[in-house]
């Protein structure tokens, strides 16, 4: 059986995904400078944005994904305030 990491997701505004995991931590990611290159450029639209979907692994927006992996590469990436 395959490890599951991502219970659930929630696009919120001004494009910040809300990933919540099976530990029980959360991470609010900020995809907003992001949103320019041509692979997540299709989430510049609201009906996509708001359809995120998750497997345990992926995070998934009808063509575009993003690996567990990913998504945690991106959240070291950010600055903290």
């Amino acid at each position: 059986m395959a490890r599951t990491y991502i219970r659930a997701v929630t696009p919120q505004s001004d494009h910040i995904l809300r990933v919540e995991f099976f530990t029980g931590s959360v991470l609010l990611l900020d995809l907003s400078r992001r949103l320019d290159s041509l692979r997540l450029r299709p989430l510049r639209d609201p009906a996509v944005w708001a359809g995120a979907v998750t497997n345990g692994i992926y995070v998934r927006w009808k063509d575009t994904e993003l690996s567990y992996d990913e998504l945690l590469s991106m959240a070291c990436e950010e600055p903290f305030s």
